[in-house]
């Protein structure tokens, strides 16, 4: 096994499309928390700190023609993937950096709208997140907003023990990380077969997830050296250090009321907390959080109610495939299923299938009429469900090279689809349009 500051890179990272990191999301959920925020129907940039085959920026890059990408990758081969596609899909507006972070932080002189990163905070030393949070803010425009995740108690905290034997095993085992990872795990099996998991449920729960998922994806979330889930509060604290501003979650559910995103009994507890990180640190512990996509930003310009009206009524909203056309809608959430009553989702539903609408026709609607707040909510779940999406930019040729892109994800056994008009992806076991 080849190590690069702990973290493995003998075997390729899997591709992975997350909705979250791609520019009118961002900036749409930023509007949503009440921040100004870059226009994504305009041209901008956009850095991902370790992009790994570069499917999130290759699919932003599609459909953004206007705009400028750069990914900044350690691993080659995740690099030489990412610009074959570009080049065979004709996507000319990004770039690829064969770069660590602190090398590319030396040496960068661009200024960024958007920074994001996934999969990479909790994977890496100490040093390297002090050097991730420092370029992010230097490269940051007034503005920016920078997208991070990373894996956080108490819901990763089970974890630990299982990814500690799994990282023995890296260290002391022949071969490589994937036949690794594959003895480690039937040796965890093997502790749990014997009862030792008995009393603790979460941890039996995590290993079944783990035996679920593909030798390649848990080479690389489990093998490194730096493994560690946070407190959210602790990373909220090293960024504001950095000048960077907390707004909420990238991941729309944990924006929602609390009467919608917290179990009821701890809903009390919380509205009466007046300390946000207290109240942040609580909310993660009902939720029993296990990661988190959360959103900063440089020079934070809270909007005006009358901006934020205004923002909202522009924006535009269309069903995506598989969309319900009435209601009542069961959501699944961390928290368990949520229902969406019919009063509020059939008219909903019934005006998107018609077509796509802005937010001014949408409150327009006679259940939505007054109640920015309602919309709102009813909006972010759909969202959070992939049922509906903002719109993104008209721009020419997106629909041709979002085409192109799809071929090329098809032939490269990635599910995915790309929806140019809404400038995101949807997957293929989703999608049966």
């Amino acid at each position: 096994m080849t190590w690069t500051e702990g973290y493995i890179s003998d075997v390729g990272f899997p591709a992975f499309f997350y909705k979250e990191m791609q520019p009118v999301w961002l900036s749409t959920v930023a509007g949503f928390l009440g921040s100004g925020a870059p226009d994504a129907g305009k041209a901008f940039s956009l850095c991902e700190l370790g992009c790994g085959a570069g499917v999130n920026l290759l699919v932003a890059a599609a459909c953004h023609p206007d705009a400028q990408f750069v990914g900044v990758d350690f691993n080659a081969e995740h690099l030489r993937l990412a610009r074959e596609a570009a080049q065979a899909c004709g996507i000319a507006n990004v770039e690829f950096i064969h770069s660590d972070f602190a090398q590319f932080a030396r040496g960068n002189d661009r200024s960024f709208d958007f920074i994001t990163c996934h999969g990479v905070w909790s994977w890496i030393a100490a040093p390297l997140k002090a050097v991730l949070l420092e370029c992010a803010s230097r490269s940051l425009k007034p503005g920016g907003l920078l997208y991070l995740h990373y894996m956080c108690h108490p819901g990763s905290t089970e974890l630990l023990p299982l990814q500690h034997v799994l990282n023995l095993c890296a260290h002391h085992l022949p071969g490589p990380s994937t036949r690794k990872v594959q003895t480690g795990m039937k040796l965890l099996q093997q502790i749990a077969a014997s009862g030792l998991f008995a009393d603790k449920p979460a941890m039996a729960r995590h290993l079944a997830n783990m035996a679920r998922r593909a030798p390649a994806d848990l080479a690389h979330e489990f093998l490194t050296d730096h493994w560690q889930p946070e407190h959210s509060v602790e990373v909220h604290q090293a960024a504001a250090r950095s000048g960077l501003t907390f707004l909420g979650s990238a991941d729309v559910f944990n924006n929602l009321d609390p009467s919608l995103s917290i179990p009821g009994n701890m809903q009390e507890l919380i509205g009466r907390t007046a300390a946000p990180a207290l109240a942040e640190t609580l909310k993660d512990l009902a939720r029993d959080a296990h990661q988190r996509m959360d959103l900063f930003q440089k020079d934070p310009a809270a909007l005006s109610e009358a901006a934020f009206i205004a923002a909202l009524r522009e924006a535009r909203f269309r069903l995506l495939p598989d969309a319900p056309l009435r209601g009542p809608v069961t959501f699944a959430t961390p928290i368990g299923s949520v229902t969406g009553p019919e009063t509020i989702f059939t008219p909903l539903l019934e005006r998107l299938s018609r077509g796509a609408a802005t937010g001014a026709e949408l409150l327009e609607l006679p259940v939505f009429r007054g109640d920015v707040g309602a919309l709102l909510q009813a909006l972010q779940l759909l969202m959070m469900q992939q049922l509906a999406h903002p719109m993104g930019p008209e721009a020419e040729g997106t629909a041709e090279r979002g085409r192109s892109l799809s071929d090329w994800f098809g032939r490269n056994d990635t599910a995915l689809d790309i929806a140019a008009d809404c400038a995101t992806a949807v997957s293929r076991t989703v999608h049966r349009a």
